[in-house]
């Protein structure tokens, strides 16, 4: 038979482990609930306001994320991950002094944080200080010479500096480290495209093969061949394009440019023209355009309310103004 003093100790050693347990199980700060259970418990949580400043981000409210930040750096400023939060929120609401500053603090807390020497670059790149945005970018490759977006970057840095042979290098590099780095294919094939070259034609199609939903890729790819005297090839890019998405108006101005410059067809271009006003309503030319349509098959006054539209939108419109003066308005 146990002593009484024994079941007492027992109980209280129990109480205390169950106690204990209860406390150190933290709420997920991986999800909503988790987090706003954490600041009910204490709204001055670091980790929570962070987790939570993080949220702010995805759901596009920049204030209140920075507020967070701020907050949870009062409480501990020893965390480079922390100034990297409050970085990517004051970049959000345009404050690039304040992102600069917060990105060097966490450099300073933690010098090996690839990540804040990465979007110290992309800031740079973004101000335009490209030799600085160059020096953050090596300094990642020190520490991780397969970075990918470390090579784009680099990449983007020489095509806006004129350097096409270092950028294409750069680009090669990027899809080398990550063979379905989409944005680097993108890339090559409008520097090979600003080039005149056809292989142009094969990065555009591996962007595409990447995201078939890629709309902007194919409209570059169809420019591309409309430029290179292809119109066949054109014209069955932008009917793809605009399975994937109708409201792309170029695609349908282009089809009805190239239905006048082929077959002189007037009537058959106007539905083209006419989807693209559709899609965007600002387009003077392609207002202009029906108004040409309209002209070429004999229906002038149709033809003089599009031209006075087309002004309306651009009221310096030159070729608006002349097709008025054809019409004698």
């Amino acid at each position: 038979m146990q002593h009484p003093l024994f079941k007492s100790v027992l109980f209280i050693f129990t109480l205390s482990f169950l106690v204990s347990c209860f406390e150190s199980v933290k709420p997920d700060l991986e999800s909503e609930e988790g987090i706003r259970s954490a600041l009910n418990q204490n709204p001055v949580d670091p980790e929570a306001l962070h987790a939570r400043a993080k949220l702010f981000l995805k759901t596009q409210k920049a204030d209140s994320a920075v507020y967070d930040m701020l907050l949870a750096l009062e409480q501990d400023s020893s965390k480079a991950e922390y100034f990297v939060t409050l970085a990517d929120a004051y970049l959000v609401i345009n404050q690039t002094r304040y992102t600069r500053n917060a990105l060097e603090k966490a450099i300073r807390l933690d010098p090996e944080n690839k990540d804040a020497h990465m979007k110290l670059a992309e800031l740079y790149l973004y101000v335009e200080m490209r030799q600085d945005a160059i020096n953050e970018i090596n300094e990642v490759l020190k520490r991780d010479k397969t970075n990918p977006k470390a090579y784009y970057l680099k990449g983007i840095i020489y095509k806006e500096s004129g350097d096409t042979a270092l950028a294409i290098s750069s680009f090669m590099t990027t899809v080398e480290q990550d063979p379905k780095y989409l944005s680097a294919y993108e890339q090559l094939g409008l520097v090979f495209a600003s080039a005149h070259n056809p292989r142009a034609i094969d990065y555009y199609n591996t962007a595409i093969r990447l995201n078939p939903n890629n709309a902007l890729t194919r409209y570059n790819l169809g420019i591309f061949y409309q430029e290179h005297d292809e119109p066949e090839k054109a014209i069955q890019v932008y009917n793809d394009l605009l399975k994937v998405d109708p409201s792309f108006a170029n695609a349908n101005y282009n089809l009805g440019y190239l239905e006048i410059e082929m077959n002189q067809d007037y009537s058959k271009a106007l539905p083209h023209f006419e989807a693209a006003a559709r899609n965007n309503p600002n387009y003077a030319a392609a207002v202009y355009m029906q108004g040409v349509c309209m002209e070429k098959t004999g229906k002038p006054a149709a033809a003089a309310d599009l031209y006075t539209k087309a002004l309306k939108i651009d009221p310096r419109f030159e070729l608006a103004q002349e097709g008025l003066k054809r019409l004698g308005k």
